[in-house]
Parts: C-alpha cells; structure tokens; sequence
C-alpha cells in the first residue's frame, strides 16, 4: 500500500480521503465476529478502520507487551486493502502501574486522591488516568508507546497514529470544594518551573500577581477560590501547557519508534467554544481533529427552540441546529489546526445516541447525507465513523453503529457506504482542498475563557453563547467564518481579515488591545461587544471600567453598565432582583446616523458612553449604546450588548441585519450562488460547490457555470449546463455538493 500522509508535498504519490469505522476496542466482539464485519466494513466502499489500543489489555504483566491480537485486525486490513488508523488510550492503565507507583494518581486541590483504578472504556477511556509528571508513569507508558511503533509500525497500512482521543481531565469527581487537577508534588513543581520562565524571577511575579512570596516553594496554586490571579495562569497550565505536553511526550514516543514516521493525531470531543487551548494541542501534532456526534445535544437551554419538558424539539429547528453544531465544531478545530495541518472527523456519529438506558433517534440516510455533507463543506480531510456496529457494553449499549447487533445491511450504512465511494472518486480534492480563507474571524482568547470560567455566575456560558450566536447568524446568512486565537496571533495574521469580531471581552490584556489597534490602524474593520477590557487579565479592575487602550480605540468614555431583563416573561439567564431597580427593563438599542433604521435587541448587559470622537451608531433610551470610530485607516465599531443572545435566544432577525450591516461597509458580504448560500473546497485541478437549503421546502436555483467543461452532482449524474447555466434543485433540509471541473 503506498503511503498517503506525512508525503503531503509528493504529488506524485496518489491522495486518498480517508473515510472509515471505528471497528475494534475492548470489550470487543468475538474474532470470529470481526472477521465477518470487516468485509462488510470493505464492501460498502470504505477505505479504513479504526482501532483503538489499550494499556492495561496489552501489557498486564510490566514488561510482557502482547499485541497481538491488533497486530491481527490489522494484518486482516492489509489483506483487503484497508488503511487503518490506530489509536493508543494510555490513560486506561494497567493494575501493576497503579501498583508500583501509588503517587502517580491525579490529585485534587482538596489534597484527596482521584482513585479509580478500573480499566473499563467507560467512562471517558480511563481519563484522567495516571498524573504524567510522574517521572515512573510517564517513563512506563513512554516505553510501552514505543514498542506499539515498532511492532504495529512494521505494517504499510497504517495511516496515523492517535495519541489521544478527546483530550481532556473528564471525568473529574464532584470533589466539595476542589478547584480540579493536579496537585500533586510532580506537578506543582513543573508549575513553578514554568512561572519561573514565564515572569523571571519572584519578584516580578509577586509584582504581577501582587503576591508576597517569599521562596519560590511557597508558590501554589489557588485550592478553594478561583477568582484570584493565580488562578489564570494555573488554569493555563493545567489545560495548555499540562496537556500539551502530555501529547507531546507520546508523539515522541512514536516519532523515535515508527520505523515509516506516520503523521501523528489527536483530537477533542468537541471543541470548547471561547477557548484557545486547541490551539496548542493542535500544534504538538500533524492531525487534529474532533468527535462529532450532531444528534446528541446541539441544543443550548436558551434557546429559542429548546423545548419545554414533555415537547418535542420542532424539526427544521433541530435539524438545523444540528448542520450549525457540525459546521461550526469543524470551523473552530479546522482553524486551530492552521494552514500547515490537516482537520479530520476523528469519531462521526453512525447510529442512535445511546446513554444510560436512554436511546436517540436512528439516523436515517438523509441525516448521515446532511451530517457529512455539512462537514465536507467546512473543510475536513478524513472521516471515521463511530461505529461500525452498535456498542455491545452497558451506557452505550444498542448504540452509535451503522450496523445494528444482527445484519449486515442498514439504510444508514448503505448511505455510508455511497458517500465513501463519492469521495474516492474525487480522493484528491477531498484530501488536499481547502475551504478559502474567510473574510471574517471571531477572536477567541484563552485568558479571557478561564477568567469567564472562574467569574462563575454563568459567565462562560455568556461567552460561548454569544460566540455560537454570532457564528450561528453570519453561517444563515452564508458570511463563512475563521476563528483566531488572539493571544497568539500576529498582526500579519490578522491583517489576512477584512474584519474582526471580540466578543464578551470583559478581561483583556493590554498587549491584546495594542495589537487590535494596530489592526484597525493598518485598515482593518473592528466590531466589539460590551465592557472590552472592564478588568485586566487576571482580574483587576481599571480606572475607567474600560482598558485606556479601549477608550482610545473606540473613541469613548464608559457612561453606566447594566444588567436588562430579557424580553417577555421567561428568563433564561437574568438573576432575580437583589433590591428595587437593579436591573433595568427590557429595552431596544436604535439605530442611528448610518444605522438609522435599524436596531438591536440586547442582553445581559448595557453599556453606554460618552463619545470622544467616535460616531453615535446606536442609542438607548437616548444614550449612546454603540459607537463607530475612524482609527487610522481602519473602523473600530463598539456595541454596548451581546449580540450574540438576540439571534439563538429569540431569532431577532433585526440584530442579524444590523451586524450583516457593519460587515457589508467593509466589503464582507454572502457567498451566493443561484440564490444558495455556497460554500467551496478548493483543490488544484477541480473544487466543490456545496448548496445549503436549510428551509422546509424545495429550492431550485440556475448556477452559473460559463468556461467550466464539467459539473456534476458528488452522488449522482454529470449536470448538463445550457447557455452557461446548469438548474440544481435542493431538496428541503438538505445540502448538495457540486463537483466543478475545468
């Protein structure tokens, strides 16, 4: 078998999109069993499986590795011509090492261990697992990663190597009173290691933190109350730096063993939103990518649609909510991953949710055509499904699979099997096109998350609402977006935008602000939400309640910040009323100048100013709620709310317009085609088209095709064109992709 990955500039070599099953891990069907699925597996057009490795099945005596049993699957593969993607779970450790290193267990800030030695997949695959700053743990597990790369590394077959799969502490225990992971000695020294080479030296970072340390070994991190500085700096810690590296020391382990040096993986269950540290676990490896199972859970308690106990969720809702749970899952990783990595749909949903005797919907194959399809378009470069036949153990049992317990034949994995051998045909353009860059990003920033986290009072959940509402608005209108982590962007990175957007920015650092004044200073568009930089990074307030950067950016003075209800007699996040007239009535921002006519529906907050040669844009009850400032060559626009909340809480099609508004003076608009939003995939000899339809009806639209020789639909016939147009019909709630050859 030739090999595909890790060639990426060999365009000798032929591409392959890789799109498979998970087919093994324990506990596993009989061998007999998977013999059988796995020509099924082949003769529905796919070209993989996956298998994922235990720790403690494969070396239950130290020293004693025994792989052979995977070393099987996998020559079974090879036979059939089967790529495979094989994935090691180190956190699900064997009994001896438990044994012989009782301190390498994860340690919460109330001192108490986390003891939880079983090797079962559930839950969470063994997560925590052992502390990797153990220096015996690591070493023990390092050694056993090396001997799967030299032993499974021998077969050609092999497409990547998984070091972990949805990263993450989960599930941590409900501890009263803890903070999290890990306190232990192993890793509180690494800590102090590295705030010794972040701030220098202990004085500056009692400067920083306004401490009075007086021995490094008395630094520690908070163990009861998150809303001090130190807890900022350790959340990082734990979640980039810890994490990262806990990728890091297994990616090495396969890089110095493969004797082929096979891309490394890693992937999260879903990225967390408003968050940067995919970024840096991203950056430890070739692959990134993330678990996407639409049907479980796309819905926020707030929104419009969530249903009442005892109704159902309305059906063009739901489905949608679940096109925009892909689109932006794969956005958000496929952005973390950059322009030099590829973005794969590591786990796929293929069957019905299963969850504590609770079973979802199954699948028919218009969701699994939707599902993929709405993936494709935002950019993935390999798929698995999740799994190839339902789950055989307890939680999840008579779940996820495209097969059912008997059968070899299903609607859904029929469908599968028609979208693997579409994508074959076109391997090339799948594996190496790319969806353009967009004309707009959302900032996202990883100190601004943990601040939101420890602030408590939902403010994470403010943030990561207003994120996916802002997405979820400009996604409808077909605006595609990026997003970009702001504390390790430059200003080239940004100056590739036309327009940027800050959302739920109460915590900012000043390196951040100068950074996006020389953004708009060089030309660049700016949109902020409310109260930018209200405290610094790590929780202090400033003079003004806004960053001086701010103020000057923006071209104001904060006047008054408030909370407002929301509108009608639900409240979904609005706090009861301490005392009278603490929280103002439901109100309009309207427009006014350049935005007169329009208006927007606020949330949470309001925020109003005095303007210091900004533009009035928005008032409220006559005070200046949102403002537009001229700064250099570029535009910083102010909005006094989250913007976000109005379009997924109540649908406010006039809050939508407003901002589509802001983005149209900067020449950011629609991608349309035929009176379809479109979104592209663009490789070297031929590009996708996909054509949404999220409405309850048929739309049939004549695209454009003048000097184009070919167009075809990806699952179905080659679309005669007349006088330079072709007429695509999509059907309701349904995605079709084009196939545009020169």
């Amino acid at each position: 078998m030739s090999k595909i990955m890790g060639d990426v500039g060999d365009t000798r070599r032929k591409r392959v999109f890789p799109f498979g099953t998970h087919f093994y891990r324990e506990p596993s069907r009989s061998i007999e069993e998977l013999r059988h699925d796995i020509l099924i597996v082949k003769n529905l057009g796919f070209n993989m499986i996956k298998v994922q490795e235990s720790w403690s099945m494969d070396e239950k005596v130290e020293g004693k590795i025994d792989l052979r049993k995977v070393d099987a699957i996998i020559d079974e593969a090879e036979r059939l011509g089967l790529y495979v993607y094989f994935g090691v779970t180190m956190e699900q450790a064997p009994a001896w090492l438990w044994r012989k290193y009782p301190d390498c267990r994860m340690v919460y800030s109330t001192g108490e261990k986390h003891e939880d030695p079983q090797q079962y997949l559930l839950p969470g695959d063994g997560k925590p697992g052992p502390c990797w700053d153990h220096p015996g743990a690591r070493e023990a597990g390092y050694r056993f990663v090396s001997e799967v790369a030299r032993v499974i590394g021998r077969h050609d077959n092999i497409l990547v190597w998984n070091v972990w799969q949805e990263i993450g502490f989960w599930p941590m225990r409900n501890v009263p009173g803890s903070l999290g992971f890990c306190y232990c000695p192993h890793t509180l020294a690494r800590f102090r290691e590295w705030l010794r080479g972040k701030y220098g030296d202990l004085c500056a970072l009692n400067k920083v933190w306004r401490t009075g340390y007086g021995d490094w070994e008395e630094v520690e991190p908070p163990r009861i109350y998150a809303r001090v500085p130190p807890y900022i700096d350790w959340s990082y810690f734990m979640n980039d730096v810890y994490l990262a590296r806990a990728l890091r020391w297994k990616a090495e382990a396969f890089r110095a063993n493969d004797p082929k040096r096979r891309p490394i993986f890693s992937h999260v269950g879903y990225p967390t939103v408003g968050s940067g540290a995919e970024w840096r676990w991203a950056a430890e490896g070739e692959i990134f990518g993330s678990s996407c199972y639409p049907a479980w859970g796309p819905l926020h308690e707030w929104d419009a649609c969530f249903p009442a106990p005892g109704q159902p969720v309305p059906l063009e809702e739901g489905l949608r909510q679940e096109v925009e749970h892909i689109a932006m899952g794969f956005d958000y990783v496929r952005s973390a991953a950059g322009a030099n990595r590829q973005c794969w749909a590591a786990e796929f949903q293929g069957g019905p949710i299963s969850t504590s005797l609770h079973k979802g919907r199954v699948p028919s194959p218009e969701d699994i055509r939707r599902w993929v399809l709405a993936a494709l378009s935002s950019g993935i470069n390999g798929l698995c499904f999740w799994n190839h036949r339902v789950e055989i153990f307890w939680d999840e049992a008579y779940g996820f699979g495209l097969l059912d317990a008997r059968g070899d034949h299903s609607p859904r994995a029929e469908e599968a099997g028609r979208l693997a051998m579409a994508t074959s045909r076109h391997a090339e353009l799948f594996h190496d096109g790319r969806v353009p860059q967009a004309d707009v990003a959302i900032l996202v920033h990883e100190d601004l998350w943990h601040f939101a986290r420890a602030t408590g009072n939902n403010a994470a959940s403010h943030l990561s609402y207003t994120v996916r509402g802002i997405y979820s608005m400009l996604w409808e209108a077909g605006v595609w977006v990026d997003f970009v982590e702001a504390g390790e962007a430059t200003l080239n990175d940004l100056r590739r935008y036309k327009a940027l957007i800050l959302p739920f920015p109460l915590a900012l650092d000043d390196s951040i602000l100068e950074l996006l004044k020389d953004y708009v200073a060089s030309g660049g568009t700016l949109i902020s939400e409310a109260c930018p930089g209200r405290y610094d990074r790590l929780g202090f307030t400033r003079p003004g309640e806004l960053a001086a950067g701010a103020e000057e950016l923006f071209g104001v003075e904060r006047r008054s910040v408030r909370l407002c209800h929301e509108p009608g007699q639900k409240t979904r996040w609005t706090p009861r009323e301490r005392s009278y007239g603490e929280i103002m009535k439901a109100t309009r921002f309207e427009g006014t100048g350049p935005f007169a006519g329009h208006s927007v529906l606020p949330s949470l907050y309001v925020e109003t100013y005095e303007t210091k040669g900004s533009t009035p844009i928005l008032l409220c009850e006559n005070e200046v709620a949102g403002v537009a400032n001229d700064y250099g060559r570029g535009r910083a626009y102010l909005v006094g709310t989250f913007l976000g909340h109005a379009h997924s809480a109540f649908r406010d099609a006039a809050t939508s317009a407003f901002l589509l508004d802001a983005l149209k003076a900067s020449n950011v608009g629609p991608e349309t085609c035929g009176g379809f939003c479109r979104r592209r995939r663009i490789g070297r000899e031929s590009q996708a088209w996909f054509l949404f339809n999220m409405e309850p009806r048929s739309v049939a639209g004549r695209i454009e095709v003048k000097g184009i020789s070919k167009v075809s639909d990806l699952l179905g016939a080659e679309l005669p064109s007349r006088d330079g147009f072709v007429t695509v019909t999509v059907n309701p709630l349904e995605i079709k992709c084009l196939i545009i050859e020169p």
